[in-house]
């Protein structure tokens, strides 16, 4: 990337979190971020195709370093298993509380073609696997397709409307949120 389509690209990025910070993903346009941000609006769709693919940028980073971090946790870890599936949740749900607003929108602003690519990203693939990872130590007697069919629906069932739905229509806290979901996977907290 040449040196002036690097700075426009931080521009954005640093403009969008912070309107994101003060008005909310939600309120901020791609034509007010364009401005604010000082661009044409041209180059702001040449480095992201729409609000869903720059909120993925900006998520990037935070959920790439959950995954690392919950790798190092598993990697040295003498918890037993149930309790290595509570930790690594709690941190899921905490990263997914700290990231509403962008994975709102990622869900929300991306076509159908962009939404089946999202499932094959890598933050997608890297956090079915640590969740693979984690449910093979609670079942290690489960079929690979069984575990891989929890860990994905463990990731749906968390995506922005169902999330959203449970913790404001709904009204429950991330510990009843954590409490429910190891129920669900046969596990108790």
């Amino acid at each position: 990337m040449r040196r002036d389509a690097q700075m426009n690209h931080q521009k954005i990025l640093a403009t969008a979190r912070k309107l994101f910070a003060t008005q909310g993903t939600s309120q901020v346009s791609m034509k007010q971020l364009a401005s604010a941000a000082q661009i044409g609006i041209g180059t702001l769709y040449r480095n992201f195709p729409n609000k869903g693919s720059l909120c993925l940028a900006l998520a990037y980073d935070s959920i790439h370093a959950f995954v690392v971090d919950q790798n190092a946790y598993l990697d040295t870890t003498t918890d037993k298993p149930n309790g290595q599936l509570a930790h690594v949740l709690q941190g899921y749900l905490a990263v997914r509380a700290a990231n509403e607003g962008l994975l709102t929108s990622i869900e929300t602003e991306s076509s159908p073609e962009q939404l089946t690519q999202l499932l094959q990203n890598p933050l997608y693939v890297e956090r079915v696997t640590l969740l693979l990872r984690v449910l093979h130590r609670v079942q290690p007697a489960s079929e690979p397709a069984y575990l891989q069919f929890q860990a994905d629906m463990v990731v749906a069932m968390l995506k922005s409307r169902v999330y959203t739905f449970e913790r404001y229509q709904r009204h429950l806290t991330a510990n009843q949120l954590l409490k429910y979901t190891l129920r669900l996977l046969h596990q108790t907290s």
